[in-house]
């Protein structure tokens, strides 16, 4: 595909008011050699014949909480865990839940030690967790999350909603 722009920089045209200028086309050749165009119809041939399975995004729904009242839920507390070790721990765990379709979960990763003077989420799992959700291990198995209300763990949880296994 070409892209054009043309400039039109007649100086008698620029001196007339405004008003009565015509509208000006403007076109700018993009990718003009063969050479280039031939590379990126290659490109968009393997592209469409790649098929990759790309994971949905999991979604930050702050209406979850809804959905635990009528619903039986697990609990995994990472308390006292290390950054890896909670991580490894959590894709055992809902892949383990995914195959065998427990869709709630409460995730308790603490909110962090606080001492005189620091920011109060300090924990460094919970600030990780946001992040994990973004990988594709995660994205595959969970649909959704969201910050606990305080019957539940308050800020320092999460509530997961697994995809249901298809």
């Amino acid at each position: 595909m070409s892209h054009k722009i043309k400039f039109n920089l007649d100086k008698q045209q620029n001196k007339k008011p405004l008003e009565e200028q015509p509208n000006e086309t403007i076109s700018i050749s993009i990718n003009s050699s063969k050479e280039n165009k031939n590379k990126s119809e290659n490109i968009d041939k393997k592209i469409s014949n790649t098929k990759k399975i790309f994971a949905k995004p999991v979604l930050l729904d702050n209406n979850l909480y809804k959905q635990f009242k009528n619903h039986h839920f697990s609990k995994i507390d990472l308390h006292g865990l290390t950054v890896d070790q909670a991580y490894k721990k959590l894709i055992e765990y809902f892949s383990i839940n995914y195959k065998r379709k427990h869709l709630f979960h409460i995730v308790v990763t603490g909110l962090g030690n606080k001492t005189n003077g620091e920011e109060f989420f300090t924990g460094k799992i919970r600030r990780q967790f946001p992040f994990w959700l973004d990988t594709e291990k995660f994205q595959f198995m969970i649909k959704s999350y969201s910050p606990c209300k305080i019957q539940h763990g308050g800020l320092g949880a999460f509530y997961i909603k697994l995809r249901s296994k298809e």
